[in-house]
């Protein structure tokens, strides 16, 4: 149906003999706004501006057309600064009519302006662990939550298992800032340093993936606070920017100076998986009371020959693969906190890794299981490569 011109629509609403259904239909429009359209058309003298801008496009335009009529100039401003084009025209078209005829009108009201857009907050720090010797690293992750404060998230992922745990709370702004204060403080031997919020819910949220793979059902009320947090994306692989070796001469000594990564707090409680060391425990438990060997020197290097075959077992292509990600990392945590004498030590263990170096080859993969069996004296001075570095690292007792 074609769409009528306002001075019809006009007669319309004002004819006392049309039924409002019939002008809705006519106008296309809803029938109670047919009906409010001819009250105010008729009353147009008491309308309120706000009533006809508020009508449909249409109907509006008729409305205006009687507010020309009675010279409601406060109608027709209204009209000119309306958001709706039609609407706004009409309103424009009749004050300029009005002012040729010598009727002083106001000018159309200015539109408010825009309130000026909030800054926005800048992201709360966000801390984690480096690594440990078990695969696990803890993070405390911010999120401003307004009107309630800030909400934490603490979270434990492990490179086998996912995401581990996963506890949440609200502190205020002033309590946040005690409670990262003191995580820095207490975790200086964790390896403890701030990390960007997009790189911490990457973390979690590819450790929550790893839970489906694992079989390991995720922490209660996991996947909603993830939701909560936001997108994330892949966490950044430390690999890749070590993935290049040293020439080679560096590359070796690096790599034979590896033992002297046990000599630090943030990895002197590296050891290799634990069951691979109970099971080597028990061997040695059946050695120590074997009446196949004639004294304690023929015992000790029957152990000796165990371990290094633990030393092997123990560095299969998988367990290989997770050795080399954490030492990656921890190169990536020791070259940011700026030690730069041992971070090429990690990197060049783990190329060694995944290179298939032999584990009896590298020191520090090597030590990750001697260290938990320290060899008797004597035995020790007959193990070829005895009185390198890291000897003094042999300070963990036998795991029982």
């Amino acid at each position: 149906m074609p769409q009528l011109e306002p001075d019809a629509l006009l007669q319309l609403l004002r004819d006392p003999n049309r039924e409002s259904h019939e002008v809705a239909t006519a106008a296309g429009v809803p029938r109670d706004e047919a009906a409010r359209a001819a009250r105010l058309a008729l009353g147009i003298a008491r309308a309120k501006p706000e009533d006809v801008t508020t009508l449909p496009a249409p109907l509006a335009v008729a409305v205006l057309r009687a507010a020309a009529a009675a010279g409601r100039a406060d109608i027709l401003a209204a009209a000119a600064a309306h958001g709706q084009k039609d609407i706004a025209k009409e309103g424009k078209r009749a004050l300029w009519l009005l002012r040729s005829r010598g009727v002083a009108v106001p000018d159309p009201p200015r539109p408010a302006p825009a309130p000026p857009a909030a800054a926005p907050e800048a992201p709360l720090p966000c801390y984690a662990s480096t690594i440990d010797g078990h695969g696990e690293r803890a993070l405390w992750i911010g999120r401003n939550v307004p009107g309630k404060g800030v909400e934490v998230a603490q979270a434990i992922v492990s490179d086998t298992k996912g995401l581990t745990e996963l506890r949440v709370g609200l502190l205020g702004r002033k309590e946040y800032r005690v409670f990262t204060r003191d995580i820095l403080e207490r975790g200086r031997t964790m390896g403890v340093a701030e990390i960007e919020a997009a790189t911490a819910r990457a973390i979690v949220a590819a450790a929550r993936a790893l839970n489906d793979a694992a079989r390991a059902p995720p922490p209660e009320g996991a996947d909603a606070w993830l939701a909560r947090a936001g997108p994330a994306g892949a966490p950044p692989d430390p690999a890749a920017r070590f993935a290049a070796p040293l020439s080679d001469e560096e590359e070796r000594a690096a790599l034979e100076a590896s033992a002297r990564l046990h000599d630090l707090p943030l990895l002197r409680g590296w050891l290799a998986d634990e069951d691979a060391l109970r099971a080597l425990a028990a061997k040695l438990d059946e050695v120590a009371v074997s009446p196949l060997y004639l004294d304690e020197q023929q015992r000790a290097e029957a152990g000796l020959r165990l371990v290094a075959d633990a030393v092997e077992a123990a560095f299969d292509p998988a367990s290989r693969g997770r050795w080399a990600a954490r030492l990656f990392s921890v190169a990536e945590h020791l070259e940011r906190s700026g030690d730069t004498a041992h971070a090429p030590l990690a990197a060049a263990s783990a190329r060694a890794l995944l290179a298939g170096t032999e584990a009896a080859r590298i020191p520090f993969a090597r030590l990750l299981v001697e260290k938990a069996f320290p060899a008797p004296d004597a035995a020790r001075e007959r193990r070829p490569g005895a009185g390198g570095a890291g000897e003094s690292s042999l300070i963990v007792p036998p795991i029982r």
